[in-house]
């Protein structure tokens, strides 16, 4: 049977792990020396210790420049990613308030309607309810 190098690469891959993910030991000598090893020595109480990398906090974010108040200075792409916020909930609450003013137009014009999810025809409270719902939509989404 023939191996193949796909079978070899998968092996070698699920083994590096393993290795990457060695232990260190620490421990006090008799002279009173701290030692650090990979392989606990006999009759001694070592401490395991954690020696993986932590993202550092720090280094992902930038520095903030401080003004000569104190107080720091704006981020030029914060600004920029808040204002492309902005815009994209503008346009969001204009697509919203287009849509609550048709949806309430719809109501108020039409004299029967069928009640959302099922195919009866709505009560005159129920037509109320709706348009209600409707009015405080259209204030809630265009400030009207």
């Amino acid at each position: 049977m023939k191996s193949s190098p796909l079978v070899w690469t998968l092996l070698l891959a699920l083994l590096l792990p393993g290795i990457a993910a060695a232990e260190v030991y620490t421990w006090t000598d008799a002279n009173g020396k701290t030692v650090f090893s990979d392989q606990p020595p006999p009759n001694v109480n070592a401490r395991r210790m954690n020696v993986r990398a932590q993202p550092s906090a720090a280094a992902s974010v930038p520095k903030a420049e401080k003004k000569a108040d104190g107080r720091p200075a704006a981020n030029k792409q914060v600004a920029s990613d808040n204002a492309g916020i902005a815009a994209a909930n503008a346009k969001v609450k204009a697509q919203n308030c287009s849509a609550a003013q048709a949806n309430l137009a719809t109501l108020q014009q039409n004299g029967r309607i069928r009640m959302p999810g099922s195919n009866g025809l709505a009560t005159d409270a129920q037509r109320n309810e709706l348009i209600r719902q409707a009015q405080k939509d259209v204030q809630t989404w265009c400030g009207k």
